[in-house]
């Protein structure tokens, strides 16, 4: 039987152009193919083959990054840009307002927690409670 996978987000769907890879990265590959095949068939007659190794490998590393990298959906470019710009720009504040109820009401918790310390039990601080309200 033939099954088609569908993926569960449609934003994750990546179009297969060649050998299971998408457009970006074959294209990624193929400019890492065209620089890194002559560096190491020419600059072996020049420099030693362990520096060659090296130089094929600082120069792809960055070209597969852009092609095969992605980050909450986000390429490399942008993860790059977002990552220097927390990094090295000024981050902005963020005003955060408690209203004065809150102050009222951890005023009011502690002073239920020292009543029921105080009572020793939940059933004496609920009729206390309910006393200091007037209820009961």
């Amino acid at each position: 039987m033939i099954e088609i996978r569908i993926p569960k987000e449609i934003k994750n769907y990546r179009e297969k152009f060649f050998f299971g890879l998408t457009v970006r990265q074959c294209i990624c590959a193929a400019i890492a193919l065209l620089l890194c095949v002559p560096l190491y068939i020419f600059g072996g007659k020049i420099l030693p083959q362990e520096l060659i190794s090296w130089l094929v490998l600082i120069v792809a590393a960055p070209l597969m990054l852009v092609g095969f990298f992605r980050y909450n959906d986000m390429t490399f470019e942008k993860f790059a840009v977002e990552w220097l710009y927390y990094q090295f720009a000024p981050q902005k504040r963020v005003y955060s307002y408690e209203p004065i109820f809150m102050e009222l009401r951890k005023t009011y918790l502690a002073e239920e927690l020292a009543a029921e310390i105080e009572c020793g039990g939940k059933e004496n601080l609920i009729k206390k409670i309910l006393k200091r309200r007037k209820i009961y």
